[in-house]
């Protein structure tokens, strides 16, 4: 039986391993640099080991792409569990180089047809992108419908991350333009967010968390009202789980009504932001998305 449309990712996606199974997505792993060896996020059993192991580290981690050959392995891979077409989906092209690699991998491919995804963003920010085109190829959709789904899921999506030290992103070459602004502030916590070109750059900071969090419901309460669907909201944090519980009680409370679900920075992610960052993530609900397409 030929299947619909298979869904790769690459694991900066941290889609968890029931839903990797319930959709069959395919991930391709990422390599962190650790003390000059080579690791991968499953290598620290919880992200508090990471960071504590990363705090102590003789020289700070850094990332690497995906390989060429871990990338053809799961176009192989893809193609002997009957798929004629896939959707790669890739990390911001503003933040790695992967995106390109994957296009030029999927071109000369050809044992199978591979359409390449910018997801725009990382974590399951964009792993909910992936799981709405799983999703949808499940219900035997065109892939050419699934990406336009897919695009409006995309375009919805509103990210904010606040950062307890921007050190780790200026070191790792992931902050763009605007990055003066917070140069060598003191406790200052910036609030970064991806702009068109996919990249990571600053628009405010402020003092503390507390304040950080009311410039960000501030913002949420200004953006909310332009939503044609039902909204979801991640909170995303990096070894900072009481922090974002808090926010998300709080938002819960002036906001009943809408969903809202946490999802982790793990280590290939912490890497860049340092621990104690958080996420502040909204976009229309991708199951609304799936239920009426």
């Amino acid at each position: 039986m030929v299947k619909n449309v298979a869904v790769i990712v690459d694991s900066s996606f941290y889609i968890p391993k029931e839903e990797q199974q319930k959709y069959n997505i395919y991930v391709i792993p990422t390599p962190i640099i650790f003390n000059g060896r080579i690791k991968y996020d499953s290598d620290w059993s919880s992200a508090a080991k990471f960071f504590k192991d990363m705090n102590s580290a003789k020289k700070m981690p850094s990332t690497s792409m995906a390989s060429p050959a871990d990338v053809l392995k799961a176009f192989e891979q893809v193609r002997a569990d009957g798929y004629r077409q896939a959707i790669l989906m890739t990390m911001a092209s503003g933040i790695s180089g992967f995106y390109n690699m994957a296009v030029n991998l999927a071109n000369d491919y050809q044992e199978l047809d591979v359409q390449v995804w910018d997801s725009k963003f990382t974590l399951m920010i964009s792993g909910v992108q992936a799981l709405l085109a799983a999703e949808l190829s499940a219900q035997g959709i065109t892939r050419e419908e699934i990406m336009k789904k897919v695009a409006l899921l995309r375009d919805s999506t509103r990210v904010f991350i606040v950062v307890d030290d921007i050190s780790h992103l200026k070191r790792t070459g992931r902050l763009a333009g605007g990055a003066a602004l917070v140069a060598g502030l003191l406790n200052i916590k910036p609030i970064l967010v991806f702009n068109k070109a996919s990249k990571i750059v600053a628009i405010g900071k402020e003092r503390q968390m507390k304040r950080a969090w009311n410039w960000l419901l501030k913002q949420y309460a200004i953006d909310a009202p332009d939503f044609d669907r039902p909204i979801r909201v991640l909170f995303a944090d990096a070894n900072n789980r009481a922090l974002t519980e808090n926010w998300q009680a709080d938002f819960h409370e002036k906001y009943p009504d809408v969903i809202t679900d946490f999802i982790p920075i793990g280590p290939l992610i912490g890497v860049h932001t340092g621990e104690k960052a958080v996420g502040f993530v909204y976009m229309d609900d991708w199951k609304d998305i799936a239920r009426h397409h």
